[in-house]
């Protein structure tokens, strides 16, 4: 299946572009405020207004149903690649993304499905344009947009993750580099309000501080299967209440963008993946916020008990490292992750994730 461009090709005219998009000021203008010697200027985010259509739910084909069960269009000769951990990660050298084939792509999917986070190290892929950038996500789908969150200008399917202590014009958004809890940590998987969540996503890093910055991952997969069978058994048939209101609330009230209604919807507490048929323990601390027809103390009981053995779970977690040509691939369906804010206040952390949407959730 083909995934077609989903940018503002979906507003029907110029004159209701012109209506509906209130640019905001570009972070990193030449100036005073931040962005200065940017790395990559063309990358820095500006937060633009557009309403877009929300997302209607389309049929769906994982590319990994095409792979080889022995990668062997990913894993072509002269590379390298290992566990990172027994349960979750693999670390691959002398693949470059950019050069794979589609035969490529789908191996990647089931080695993403399998293993849930791919590292891979000494890549061009930030280095060849955002056409090209965005061209290969796609073939895992269609290319989800942020509701509230800056892109480069032009490219809404690109999510720009940007710390710069330097740089006021954020600041309206985002505080760089502040915690407002002792720890940073906040488990998430990411939009689970869509009604297809995210599944394949590319995240790199334009520049990257020497030491911080990591990116934490937890199987979702192996959480699940460390439960006993009998557990297992209670947590059939439940479903969670997933909303994103409060993050579209949140951006409004710093008058950023909206550019889609609130969604709520409920998905299955235990998924199963479409590729490896493994069922995946489906809860966070972000957008899942209950158990459908739980009441309140109930809910947050079952809550609790599960974000712990996510929380918890040192031997099914791992971390990926950002060197200059890293790229890091995950499938949200399967890991969990969360940012940490560890880095010194005065290095610039610049970062892009694209990511393709994928199944509705079963």
């Amino acid at each position: 299946m083909s995934y077609g461009k989903t940018l503002t090709e979906m507003i029907a005219s110029p004159e209701e572009v012109a209506k509906n998009v209130a640019r905001l000021r570009l972070v990193g203008a030449n100036g005073p405020e931040g962005g200065v010697n940017a790395m990559y200027p063309a990358y820095l985010p500006v937060w633009e207004k557009s309403k877009l259509p929300d997302w209607e739910a389309v049929p769906y084909v994982d590319p990994g149903t095409r792979a080889t069960p022995d990668k062997r269009n990913l894993f072509v000769a002269g590379s390298m690649h290992r566990e990172i951990t027994p349960a979750i990660g693999e670390e691959i050298w002398g693949v470059q993304l950019s050069q794979l084939s589609k035969e490529g792509l789908d191996d990647l999917a089931l080695l993403a499905a399998e293993r849930g986070l791919l590292i891979f190290r000494d890549q061009e892929f930030k280095d060849i344009g955002p056409e090209r950038q965005l061209d290969t996500v796609r073939h895992f789908g269609r290319l989800h947009i942020h509701p509230t969150m800056g892109h480069p200008e032009g490219y809404p399917e690109m999510h720009v993750v940007y710390r710069d202590p330097k740089d006021s014009t954020i600041a309206r958004y985002t505080k760089p580099n502040e915690v407002s809890s002792i720890s940073s940590v906040n488990w998430h998987v990411d939009h689970t309000a869509e009604v297809q969540p995210p599944g394949i996503t590319f995240f790199f890093g334009l520049e990257v501080p020497p030491s911080g910055g990591d990116t934490l991952f937890v199987s979702a997969t192996e959480a699940y299967n460390r439960l006993s069978d009998e557990f297992k058994t209670r947590l059939e048939g439940l479903q969670v209440v997933h909303d994103n209101t409060d993050m579209l609330t949140h951006s409004a009230s710093l008058g950023g963008p909206c550019r889609f209604s609130p969604q709520k919807r409920n998905h299955p507490l235990i998924r199963t993946h479409p590729v490896t048929k493994q069922k995946i323990l489906s809860i966070h601390q972000a957008h899942a916020r209950r158990i459908f027809g739980y009441k309140k103390e109930e809910s947050e009981y079952l809550f609790s008990f599960l974000n712990d053995v996510l929380i918890k779970g040192g031997d099914f977690q791992t971390r990926a490292h950002y060197e200059p040509g890293t790229v890091v691939v995950w499938d949200n369906r399967v890991v969990a992750h969360t940012a940490t804010y560890d880095f010194k206040g005065d290095e610039r952390r610049h970062m892009v994730r694209i990511a393709a949407m994928a199944d509705v959730p079963v």
